[in-house]
């Protein structure tokens, strides 16, 4: 990959996912009813003019763009085929998206440069939607990070000129807390921790081109004082003395075309508090804001007359997982380490002399061996994020080295459902992990395992 050295800047429009990959090709199929295909005769010898307009026929047959289009998607998926970022980066900027900037990427190239973790609990899914009404699929690809918390990247691809060309990445604080429909429309809901309701939708064009048609957000109490910083032209105009707004109150905001419509419900009966709301919508008021009724605010929000039917997402297995007794990871050819967590079995008592890198006393002692020095192999203590489906490390309780052959023995408490505690082993760019859980007659504890690798 070539990429330049000048960087880019995303175009982030929630308060702030990749793709999946499966291949699409649609089957053929024959009629209902007809379980044969009848094929009529030809003539064993056609006349010379006969095979010439054949010929001419078969040479001059056009190319349909939208199965062009769907062929680069798969292609793009199964690593075949690359996808610019030039439609949604500014080369002159300097700027980047993680390590994402201007340039081409492959898929696996992609999710290295946007730190997905596969062994954190991350997922890839993409979708293909006519967002232009011209036959011609657009690809959505949606991330879920897990890189300083839990978050969402979303791609829009389209295909222009033969090639796919990334138009516009989005960024959602929060995972798969948004909605793809038929007719080319993205829509957000989120309920953040400080108090604010917000919707977003958003209209996705040719090209994966993209717009938003509006921004809808319900605040309560001193947060409504947001508001200010969305209609101010300068850094002073702040919400400074706004602080002191009850929570009570609550600000509808309404943004669509660069203006500002506001709804406010709730004054309060307490006169220096409604006094303080007053001088609020007032101040929203002077700096531009145009002030209307709550079912007038409330319909304008709404976005019934842009969806319509939901869009399927396709998901990306990117990890093999296996369960048994012995784990064992052959990963990508450079190293095999394979770990025993039943001291019950044959395979674990024959191993012999062992190092002990963790005794805690409590739980079960398991045991691991690699056939290459220098894996690095990591104990995480930690808990499962429901949200996200993934573990969340809090600390380490050891880090090592390994040497070829080497028998190491660690003691940690299996748990029924989610675990508690997590080993990885990583060389270069290849990777193993292992979430350590019960079996379902808790006799045996059960490894789950999942490996990636990557040249």
């Amino acid at each position: 990959m070539k990429k330049k050295a000048a960087l880019t800047a995303v175009a982030s429009i929630l308060c702030a996912s990749l793709l999946a990959g499966c291949s699409y090709f649609p089957a053929i199929k024959l009629p209902e009813g007809e379980t044969t295909m009848t094929v009529k005769s030809m003539p064993s010898k056609p006349s010379e003019s006969e095979t010439s307009s054949q010929t001419e026929t078969a040479e001059t047959e056009p190319v349909n763009p939208a199965d062009e289009a769907d062929k680069a998607y798969a292609g793009f998926i199964e690593g075949k085929v690359s996808v610019s970022t030039s439609g949604c980066f500014d080369k002159d900027s300097g700027k980047n998206y993680f390590e994402l900037g201007y340039g081409d990427y492959t898929f696996e190239e992609m999710k290295r440069a946007l730190r997905y973790d596969e062994m954190s609990g991350s997922r890839v899914r993409y979708a293909l939607v006519n967002c232009g009404g011209d036959e011609i699929h657009e690809m959505a690809v949606s991330f879920a990070l897990i890189d300083g918390g839990a978050r969402s990247v979303l791609c829009l691809i389209g295909y222009e000129d033969g090639k796919l060309v990334m138009n516009a990445l989005l960024e959602q604080s929060r995972p798969d807390e948004y909605r793809l429909y038929e007719g080319g429309y993205l829509k957000s809901d989120i309920v953040t921790s400080d108090g604010v309701n917000q919707s977003v939708l958003i209209k996705i064009e040719s090209g994966g081109k993209c717009s938003e048609v509006f921004t809808f957000n319900e605040y309560k109490g001193p947060v409504a004082k947001a508001v200010i910083r969305h209609l101010s032209k300068s850094e002073e105009e702040t919400g400074e003395g706004f602080d002191g707004l009850p929570k009570e109150f609550i600000v509808r905001e309404y943004i669509s075309d660069g203006k500002i419509k506001i709804s406010v419900s709730k004054y309060s009966e307490n006169e220096s508090e409604k006094k303080l709301e007053e001088q609020f919508v007032e101040k929203l008021k002077s700096l531009g804001a145009e002030e209307i009724a709550f079912d007038e605010i409330m319909n304008l929000a709404s976005a019934k007359e842009y969806i319509s039917k939901e869009t399927k997402w396709t998901t990306v297995k990117a990890a093999e997982e296996t369960t048994s007794s012995v784990g064992v990871a052959e990963v990508a050819g450079n190293f095999s380490i394979s770990v025993y967590p039943d001291p019950e079995k044959p395979e674990y008592t024959a191993l012999g002399n062992v190092v002990t890198v963790l005794c805690s006393g409590n739980g079960t002692d398991m045991r691991f061996v690699c056939d290459s020095d220098d894996v690095t192999v990591i104990l995480e203590k930690g808990y499962w994020n429901m949200n996200t489906d993934s573990f969340v490390k809090e600390s380490e309780l050891f880090n090592i080295r390994t040497k070829t052959g080497t028998v190491y023995q660690f003691n940690c408490v299996p748990q029924d459902v989610f675990p508690y505690y997590r080993l990885r082993a990583v060389k270069g760019n290849y990777s193993a992990e292992w979430l350590v859980l019960k079996s379902k007659d808790n006799s045996v504890t059960v490894i789950k395992s999942s490996m990636k690798g990557t040249a």
